[in-house]
């Protein structure tokens, strides 16, 4: 194991705050890598060397700084991983002081070592596994090789699966900001869907997250739509995030795999417009409303839409009743209003639309609309 020197800066910083000394932190050849007099990162350190040869605190004291290379009266202290000295930290001081903090310190050193390195360990595991999905989703035809790693990674490829896709609603604009709420909803997605055995959970990239989940015996798949819609409401309520899914059809064959998560892509299209949670196999209507032309969608979204396009509150109100599938309970809860409070807008929208929700035609062609509307808005 090599002690990187960003990682040996951590540790002299962490380590400055207690002791309010000189510090530096070399690695297994006494070379110092990181210190808190930036000077002397580079040099060699005898007494370092010392201490990795022995595997045991060296101290310095003013004689010995006449007699070795690069040293300053202190501490040196083994940096003991696995019973290896992968370095030494040097603490400068009066030797009789240091030295009461010596063992404190040491262990501090390796836990914070230890932590990163573990830290290293699981990134390196989850981006093999992504590379694995990746390659799995986007490919027609599987080798023995690719089976091969499956089981290294503990996956059993022939069972039946389908992926699911989320796709996360930045409203943040500082990186660091969507780099900790997308590591939150790692944690929230996995915390939900990686409790059926073989379900596998990678990050997608760009706010994306892929869900490989995994049909056991006694699978409802309208459990699990369910499921998935009670999730999405609880980020809403509790964390104020939405989050969009789209999932695609069933797979037995794992080289047909990749034919779910290209319909899932399109369901999770139709989830970002309609902010719902939506199924490959639900959306033939959506399928067919892609191949209308761009002149043909203004003229209906004119026709139909034109009397309330500026109300925002009737806009809003239809599209909740719609993708509630034109349940009052249901849309009422979701836009926090009174039951009557909607039957009124709903009123107001045939007044001025002429289009009734109570009936067929008027129904698809508000839907026609508000789709089209939606996607260029």
């Amino acid at each position: 194991m090599k002690l990187l020197s960003s990682l040996a800066q951590r540790i002299v910083q962490e380590v400055t705050d207690i002791v309010n000394e000189e510090v530096i932190v070399t690695d297994d050849k006494g070379i110092i890598i990181a210190a808190s007099d930036v000077q002397r990162i580079g040099k060699f350190h005898e007494g370092a060397q010392i201490a990795v040869f022995n595997q045991e605190q060296f101290i310095i004291t003013k004689k010995d700084v006449i007699r070795l290379e690069g040293v300053k009266a202190g501490l040196n202290l083994p940096i003991i991983i696995d019973k290896h000295a992968i370095g030494v930290i040097g603490i400068t001081g009066e030797p009789e002081k240091v030295v009461r903090m010596g063992q404190v310190i040491q262990r501090m050193t390796e836990l914070i070592i230890q932590e990163a390195y573990s830290s290293e360990r699981l990134e390196s595991e989850s981006r093999g596994l992504e590379t694995f999905v990746y390659e799995w989703v986007h490919s027609e035809h599987l080798d023995s090789d690719f089976m091969e790693r499956g089981e290294i990674l503990g996956i059993s490829i022939f069972d039946e699966r389908f992926c699911v896709l989320f796709e996360l609603d930045h409203i943040q604009t500082d990186k660091r900001q969507i780099q900790m709420l997308e590591s939150e909803m790692m944690d929230e997605i996995k915390g939900q869907f990686s409790k059926g055995r073989d379900n596998i959970i990678v990050r997608w990239g760009n706010g994306r997250f892929a869900l490989l989940k995994h049909t056991e015996p006694g699978f409802s798949l309208n459990t699990f739509k369910t499921e998935l819609l009670e999730f999405q409401r609880r980020l809403l309520r509790e964390r104020k995030a939405n989050i969009y899914i789209g999932a695609g059809k069933m797979s037995k064959d794992p080289a047909r795999l990749y034919k779910s998560y290209q319909g899932a892509k399109k369901a999770l299209r139709v989830s970002k417009k309609q902010r719902r949670v939506t199924f490959y196999d639900e959306m033939p209507l959506d399928m067919a409303l892609a191949e209308i032309t761009d002149d043909t969608r203004k003229e209906l979204i004119e026709e139909v839409l034109g009397p309330i396009i500026h109300d925002k509150e009737l806009m809003e109100t239809l599209m909740y009743y719609l993708s509630h599938n034109m349940s009052i309970k249901e849309t009422a809860e979701a836009q926090h209003i009174h039951i009557n409070t909607l039957h009124y807008r709903l009123k107001r929208i045939y007044q001025l639309t002429g289009k009734s929700v109570k009936e067929a035609d008027s129904l698809v062609a508000m839907y026609m609309a508000l789709s089209f509307y939606q996607e260029i808005k």
